[in-house]
């Protein structure tokens, strides 16, 4: 009888992994268009729902190009879906594997992106014209839409302080690490910030709190040798602490 139940489960999980292996691509993604009215637009669909290609992907106003998938049969057995991504957006690679639980829970590792900061930094209206950024992240679980678990970095190098005008003087670099193995139950999410080189010495943190709220803590401090405008500009953003750095601190939602 065990014999039976074991042949009849490895003849069903067989038959889903057929069905998966050979469907085409498109009937999956054009389930797709029915999440929100406009909020998701797919041209051009290569492949199966194994593994596939999306040539064009807006979601939500923001435009992906070359989107790769790659399912993974294990995770299948197991009860989860999972797979490896790639895409590309205005400049940018991007690369992860996420992992989709039967309750709805969701974990990213493995996340690499990098790309220019400009049209990142257009976005929110700053004047930053070159630059590139990286992204890793090791570990994010989300749940509820809010992460359980945060490990990772970001950094920008090559930004331009143009605090005497036009696009040619110092730059800086900048790093923000992440790592929280397991999130307080009040959503409390604290970055670390640096730089990496430059001009101007930067520590501080930034908090980060449900549903987006962002307090930030930025401590300044000009390297010796900077150049004067750099030095007069940090006279400007605040007073000189006991440390001897200019201390910023504002908050906001995203």
């Amino acid at each position: 009888m065990r014999r039976t139940y074991l042949l009849t489960g490895v003849g069903i999980a067989s038959f889903i992994l057929f069905i998966i292996v050979t469907v085409p691509a498109s009937i999956i993604t054009n389930q797709l268009r029915f999440i929100g009215p406009g909020s998701v637009q797919i041209n051009g669909v290569d492949g199966t729902a194994w593994n596939g290609r999306i040539r064009s992907l807006n979601i939500n106003g923001i435009q992906l190009h070359d989107t790769y998938w790659d399912l993974s049969p294990a995770a299948l057995l197991l009860g989860r879906l999972s797979a490896s991504v790639m895409t590309r957006a205005a400049g940018s690679e991007i690369s992860f594997t996420a992992t989709l639980r039967v309750s709805g829970n969701m974990a990213i590792h493995d996340l690499d992106a990098t790309g220019p900061v400009r049209p990142i930094a257009s976005k929110f209206n700053l004047p930053i014209t070159t630059g590139r950024y990286q992204v890793q992240l090791s570990a994010l679980n989300i749940n509820d839409g809010w992460p359980t678990r945060f490990i990772g970095s970001g950094q920008v190098t090559d930004i331009p302080l143009n605090f005497m005008g036009g696009t040619s003087g110092p730059t800086g670099s900048y790093r923000i690490i992440f790592d929280i193995e397991s999130v307080s139950s009040d959503g409390r999410l604290l970055g670390m910030l640096s730089d990496d080189g430059g001009p101007v010495e930067v520590g501080g943190n930034i908090e980060l709190t449900p549903p987006m709220n962002y307090a930030l803590q930025i401590k300044l401090k000009a390297r010796p040798g900077a150049p004067t405008e750099i030095t007069q500009a940090l006279n400007l953003a605040g007073p000189v602490g006991p440390d001897g750095r200019h201390e910023i601190s504002f908050a906001g939602s995203l």
